[in-house]
């Protein structure tokens, strides 16, 4: 099932399927970890919900809502 980062749940984890943000956030997201294929998991939320915490290649990485909402993700299904 597809999805943007900014559904993923606290807990949950999925593989980044394609990241639309201008050039130079998606270069400086995929020096951090976020790159296409990568697991990433959703931490946390922080008190006011913007930023949220997000975990890829055992990087901790505050997202804002808007850009996590630009990241595509593949969640697996459970049978």
């Amino acid at each position: 099932m597809t999805k943007t980062l900014y559904q993923l749940r606290a807990g949950e984890t999925a593989r980044i399927r394609s990241i639309g943000t201008d050039v130079v956030t998606k270069e400086r997201l995929e020096s951090l970890g976020m790159i296409e294929g990568v697991e990433v998991g959703m931490v946390r939320s922080t008190p006011l919900g913007n930023p949220r915490i997000y975990r890829a290649l055992n990087t901790m990485i505050a997202l804002r809502n808007d850009v996590a909402k630009l990241i595509e993700v593949e969640v697996a299904d459970h049978v």
